[in-house]
C-alpha cells in the first residue's frame, strides 16, 4: 500500500484541464498554533483520460463552490488500475459555465491530524461561512493510512478561490468524545444552524477507541451538532423507529415547511433485523421537526421506488410553492445484472408526498454517489461505483466496482435538469430559476387531497416559507387544512374574498321601490324566454343525445359513466393516439387512470419504460 501512495504522489497531476494545489502551504491554525502542511496527501484528482471511479465521499455547496471531501477513487497508471483514498478537499467553481470533460477541479491539502475518511460528514454553516468535517466516517481500505483517524472535529474556511484554511475545533483529547461514538454510514444533513446524524455503525475502522472490535455494531440515536454553540446533543430517536437506528440511507433538509424546516429520512437498511439485507420500504418516509423535536412517519403515494441503500438526495423549491426531492441510483446489496434496474431517478414532490418516476433505459447503475442542487433546475451528481460489476470472488468484491468500467460520466460528473428531466454533460452558471416540469405540474393540476399521518404534521406543512414562489402560486398551490379526524387532509387552496362595509344601514324607500319594480320586470322577461325555448325544442327530434367531436366525426358515447377510449389526432405528428377521458368525481378532482401494460417498467432490455 505504501508503494501505491508513493505512486499517487509521484504523478504530480497538474494537467491542462485540472488544477491541483496539493502540497501548497496554507495558513493552518490549531488554537494559537500555526502549522505547515504535510506532503503526505494523495491528490483526489487525476487526468480525465486516466480517471476510473470516485465513491464514498461527501459533497456540499457553499457559496459559488461545491466542495468534495473524503472517499476513495481509482485511476489507470501504465495500464494498471490504482486505488487511493482522497486526502485533499476538492472544489469546483459554480460561478463559471463548464463541461464535465474540461472542468477545473481544485485540490487543497489538509494539515496533519485532519481526518481522511470514507463516508465522511461535511456540513456547511452559512451564517459563519464554515464547513465542518471529521465527525463521521471510517478508515479507507486503500492507501497507507496506518490506523483509524483520531476522533476530532475540524472547520474549513473558504477563501473564495476554491481553497481556504483549516482549524481544529474540538481536538481528539477533548472530553466531549467520551460519551460520543463516531458513526460510519449514518444518515446526515444540516440546516437551520444545526447538523444531524442518525444511526450508522461503529467498527474497528471508525476510531482508535473501537480498533479492537471484531464486528460492526449499530449506533442508535440522533446526534445534533449546534454549529453556533459548537456543542453536541444526543437523543434516542425512538420516534424514528423501534430501535432508533438504521444505516446507508439518506437524510435531506427541506427549508420550505415548518418553523425551522424539516428533515426527511428515507431508505437504507435496518441494522437490527435478522436479514442482513433488510431494506427500509420507501412507501413510508420519516420526518423530523427540529422545532418540536418530534418524529412523524408519512405514507407516500405514486410510483413508489423499490427499497435501496447508498443512493443520493438533492432538492429544489419551485416557483409554484412546492419542493421537489431528487433521488438517484443506489442498490440492494447485490452486484451484477440484479443492480441494473437501480439506474433510475425518482422525484418526491412536497407537500403532496407523491413519487414520480423519470423514465429512461437503465444502463449504468451506481452506488456511493452524492448529488447537490447547484443553481436553477440543475442537480450535480458526483461519482458512484459500478454496481454492474460481475466479480463474485470475495477479494475482488470491494475493488471490482472501482475498476470494471470507467465512469461513463467524465470525471464522474453529470448534470440533471429538473425541468426538462434530462441528463447533460454541461453546467450552466447563473441558470434561471427552477420551474416545475410538465409532469409535476400535471400532477398538482389533477391530484386528489393528501392525507397526512397526523394533524400535527399537517399543521407543520401548512407553515410555509418559499423564497422563490411567484405571486400567483399562493392561490394555485396546495395548502393543507387540519381536520378533526386521525388523518389530516390537504386540499387545493381556493381564492376567497372577504369585505367589510361601512355603508349606513338606512336605505331609502325610493331605492326599495325601484328594486321591486325591476325584479318583477326581470321575472316576466325570463318567463317569456323559457316558453320560447321549450316550444323550439319540442318541434324537432334530437340527433345526437350524447357525443364528442373527433376528427370531424361525431362519436357516440356509451353510457353516462367512464367514457370509452377514442382515436384522437395528434397535433404534432398527425397520427392517432389513444386517450382516456376519465369521469369526474363529485369533488371535481379527476380520478387516476392506470397506464396500459405496455408502459410498465422493463428491467433489463433497455427499452423505453
Amino acid at each position: 500500500m505504501q508503494s501505491l501512495s508513493s505512486l499517487a504522489l509521484g504523478l504530480g497531476v497538474v494537467l491542462s484541464s485540472v488544477f491541483i494545489a496539493s502540497g501548497s502551504r496554507l495558513p493552518i491554525s490549531n488554537g494559537q498554533t500555526t502549522r505547515s502542511l504535510a506532503s503526505r496527501q494523495a491528490p483526489g484528482v487525476v487526468a480525465p483520460s486516466d480517471f476510473l471511479r470516485r465513491a464514498g465521499h461527501a459533497s456540499v455547496v457553499a457559496g459559488d463552490w461545491v466542495y468534495i471531501d473524503g472517499g476513495e477513487f481509482s485511476f489507470m497508471s501504465d495500464g494498471t488500475p490504482q486505488y487511493q483514498y482522497s486526502s485533499t478537499i476538492l472544489s469546483i467553481d459554480l460561478s463559471q459555465t463548464w463541461s464535465n470533460s474540461t472542468v477545473t477541479i481544485h485540490s487543497t491539502s489538509k494539515p496533519k491530524g485532519a481526518p481522511d475518511l470514507m463516508n465522511p460528514s461535511l456540513w456547511y454553516h452559512e451564517e459563519e461561512d464554515l464547513l465542518y468535517s471529521g465527525f463521521a466516517g471510517r478508515l479507507s481500505s486503500f492507501g497507507d493510512a496506518p490506523s483509524p483517524a483520531p476522533f476530532s472535529l475540524w472547520s474549513f474556511k473558504p477563501d473564495g478561490t476554491g481553497s481556504g484554511s483549516w482549524t481544529e475545533v474540538i481536538d481528539s483529547g477533548s472530553a466531549v468524545w467520551d460519551s460520543i461514538t463516531r458513526p460510519s454510514q449514518s444518515m446526515m444533513a444540516f440546516g437551520s444552524g444545526s447538523a444531524y446524524s442518525l444511526g450508522g455503525f461503529e467498527s474497528s475502522q471508525t476510531a482508535l477507541s473501537t480498533a479492537n472490535l471484531d464486528q460492526n455494531l449499530p449506533v442508535p440515536g440522533l446526534m445534533q451538532f449546534n454549529m453556533k454553540t459548537k456543542k453536541f446533543l444526543n437523543s434516542t430517536a425512538g420516534g424514528y423507529s423501534f430501535n432508533g437506528t438504521a444505516e446507508k440511507g439518506a437524510m435531506h433538509y427541506v427549508p420550505s415547511f415548518g418553523p425551522d424546516g424539516l428533515f426527511i429520512v428515507m431508505g437504507g437498511d435496518d441494522f437490527w433485523h435478522t436479514d442482513p439485507e433488510h431494506l427500509t420500504d420507501l412507501e413510508t418516509i420519516s420526518i423530523y421537526d427540529p422545532s418540536s423535536e418530534q418524529w412523524f412517519n408519512q405514507t407516500t403515494t405514486g410510483n413508489i421506488p423499490q427499497p435501496r441503500k447508498e443512493f443520493c438526495l438533492a432538492g429544489i423549491e419551485s416557483n409554484n410553492a412546492t419542493y421537489e426531492i431528487f433521488m438517484y441510483a443506489g442498490w440492494a446489496g447485490h452486484l451484477g445484472a440484479a443492480a441494473i434496474p437501480f439506474d433510475e431517478i425518482y422525484i418526491l414532490t412536497l407537500p403532496a408526498f407523491h413519487w414520480i418516476e423519470v423514465y429512461y433505459p437503465p444502463q449504468h447503475p451506481r452506488h456511493g454517489v452524492t448529488c447537490n442542487a447547484v443553481g436553477g433546475s440543475q442537480i450535480l451528481t458526483i461519482g458512484g461505483l459500478d454496481t454492474n460489476s460481475k466479480h463474485t470472488v470475495d477479494t475482488l468484491v470491494y475493488t471490482s466496482p472501482y475498476d470494471t468500467t470507467p465512469d461513463p460520466f467524465a470525471q464522474g460528473l453529470a448534470i440533471f435538469d429538473m425541468t426538462s428531466l434530462q441528463f447533460a454533460d454541461k453546467y450552466i452558471a447563473k441558470a434561471p430559476q427552477y420551474v416545475q416540469s410538465d409532469t409535476v405540474k400535471f400532477y398538482y393540476d389533477t391530484r386528489p387531497a393528501t392525507k397526512f399521518s397526523s394533524p400535527k404534521l399537517a399543521k407543520l406543512i401548512e407553515n410555509t416559507h418559499f423564497a422563490n414562489a411567484t405571486a400567483s402560486s399562493a392561490n394555485n398551490s396546495s395548502s393543507p387544512s387540519q381536520s378533526d379526524s386521525e388523518n389530516s387532509t390537504a386540499t387545493p387552496a381556493r381564492s376567497t374574498q372577504s369585505s367589510s362595509s361601512n355603508t349606513s344601514h338606512k336605505t331609502s324607500v325610493g331605492a326599495i321601490a325601484g328594486g321591486v319594480v325591476g325584479g318583477v320586470a326581470l321575472l316576466l322577461l325570463l318567463g317569456a324566454l323559457i316558453f320560447l325555448v321549450r316550444k323550439r325544442s319540442n318541434s324537432r327530434e334530437p340527433e345526437h343525445p350524447s357525443y364528442v367531436e373527433v376528427s370531424g366525426e361525431s362519436k357516440r358515447l356509451r353510457g353516462q359513466g367512464l367514457q370509452e377510449m377514442y382515436q384522437m389526432p395528434s397535433e404534432m405528428d398527425g397520427n392517432p393516439r389513444q386517450i382516456r377521458v376519465a369521469e369526474l368525481r363529485g369533488d371535481g378532482v379527476q380520478s387516476p387512470v392506470e397506464l396500459r401494460g405496455e408502459y410498465e417498467p422493463s428491467e433489463l432490455n433497455g427499452s423505453v419504460r
